[in-house]
């Protein structure tokens, strides 16, 4: 998994040298965004320990690459969902925390001089982490995740160098496995939201 990984990187980095200003981009040079999304788990045993849903806090970075319009980036950001399980009369209280780091390459189709459609995909390795608590005892277990995304985008521009647009993910994990385990049960996800962004 490490390997393949480190390949993805590697192969990112050789298709991507450094952008030239004087080629037009739909969303500039390179650009930030902040996000916010309505973040899912979509295994159905996330939904059997109520843990499916939550939010996701993200940031993402991009810089253009040798071809106009087409993008190499990476994005990461924070997801955190909460429940609770039964187990006979006793209650356990547990939270996920989820954190992807991903590599994404990007097109921009600029249907207006205002409005950018984006299309991408790309590789990931991602962090997933569960507590459960029952009383005062509690314990956590964590593992990290290959994973594979594709996304769309929908940017409104707006003043010289700003864009507010809509985003859609979606997101195959590995199962994850925990203390050595394999749970059978994989992190992917579904994410949808809103972004604010700068264009340089």
């Amino acid at each position: 998994m490490k390997k393949l990984v480190l390949i993805g990187i590697l192969l990112s980095l050789v298709f991507v040298p450094s952008a030239y200003a004087q080629q037009k981009y739909a969303l500039g040079v390179g650009n930030v965004a902040l996000k916010v999304d309505y973040f899912r788990f979509t295994d159905s045993n996330m939904g059997d320990l109520n843990l499916q849903n939550g939010l996701f806090l993200g940031i993402e970075g991009y810089v253009g690459t040798f071809l106009p319009n087409l993008y190499f980036g990476i994005e990461t950001g924070w997801a955190g969902t909460s429940g609770d399980w039964k187990y006979w009369d006793v209650k356990a209280d547990l939270s996920s925390t989820y954190v992807p780091i991903e590599f994404n390459v990007k097109y921009a189709f600029e249907l207006s001089p205002s409005f950018v459609l984006d299309l991408g995909s790309g590789l990931s390795i991602n962090y997933f982490d569960i507590e459960e608590t029952v009383g005062n005892w509690s314990t956590s277990s964590n593992d990290w995740l290959f994973g594979g995304q594709f996304f769309a985008d929908a940017d409104f521009k707006f003043g010289s160098s700003w864009f507010v647009g809509a985003n859609i993910k979606y997101q195959v994990t590995q199962d994850i496995r925990l203390n050595g385990i394999d749970t059978e049960t994989s992190a992917s996800n579904f994410r949808v939201g809103g972004q604010l962004g700068y264009m340089f």
